[in-house]
């Protein structure tokens, strides 16, 4: 099989959990392939699996059984030293919380990854002041988190995401704590930094304004995938795009507040 075109696969993956002795299945046989600098959104209701399946492939869990290659290579074989690189340098992991270190200023967070593998220090430097930059956040980089807003914590670990040049960007719920303005902000960076800079995102999301900046979104329902939905670039507009996002997730049974 040729992988050139094909960043990420996914195959047959399922994830069992054993709640009060009954077997439950949080991933039943999802396959779908991610393809270099595609921004791939995925939507479900809550307890479909969705974030398990992002869980999966930061191998923060295991998969009870089925395949996540990256670049041709199956990650579930990876041994410790292999995983460590996988997750320093291979994936980059945004998180709703941001899980930013409250001891740290933005500076010395986003250099964290770097300064735990002993990066050249002005090579560093000078990557985080092009990022700082590119995010808006020159002006927060001596700040600690507690000084800062949510939309700017979220962009310092987006920064923090991008400084160690991952082959994916694994983004869950994003923009969840963040207000109306803030979001907007985010998702604008973070479709820039999928066009401008050919990063490849997969982003779990419960928000259909989000998911609208997507190139491509799976529909995630009862751990299967129940559609898909690609965005007609540029002939569709962000707001027909969202229209479509819509009218599916009416089709899984409710409107966006049932689709976490």
């Amino acid at each position: 099989m040729n992988y050139t075109d094909k960043l990420l696969e996914v195959r047959d993956l399922h994830k069992s959990y054993a709640k009060g002795g009954i077997p439950t299945k949080a991933l039943n046989g999802i396959t779908f392939d991610v393809l270099p600098g595609e921004f791939l959104g995925i939507m479900g209701a809550s307890g479909s699996g969705k974030t398990t399946l992002l869980n999966c492939i930061a191998t923060i869990i295991k998969p009870t059984s089925g395949q996540i290659l990256l670049s041709g290579t199956n990650i579930s074989a990876f041994g410790s030293d292999e995983l460590a690189m996988y997750r320093g340098s291979k994936i980059g992991y945004l998180f709703q919380d941001f899980a930013l270190l409250d001891n740290l200023t933005g500076r010395e967070n986003i250099l964290l990854p770097l300064s735990i593998h002993d990066a050249d220090v002005r090579l560093s430097e000078k990557k985080l002041n092009s990022i700082a930059e590119f995010l808006k956040i020159t002006d927060v980089l001596s700040k600690f988190p507690s000084q800062m807003s949510g939309g700017q914590k979220q962009r310092v670990a987006a920064a923090r995401c991008l400084i160690s040049d991952p082959d994916i960007i694994l983004a869950d719920e994003p923009t969840g704590a963040l207000d109306t303005k803030a979001a907007r902000l985010l998702m604008e960076k973070l479709q820039e930094i999928n066009r401008a800079k050919n990063r490849t995102i997969m982003m779990v999301t419960h928000d259909p304004n989000a998911a609208s900046f997507c190139s491509r979104i799976l529909f995630i329902q009862d751990g299967k995938i129940f559609h898909e939905l690609r965005r007609q670039i540029p002939s569709e507009t962000r707001d027909e795009f969202y229209d479509r996002i819509l009218r599916v997730m009416a089709q899984m049974g409710g409107g966006s507040a049932n689709v976490l």
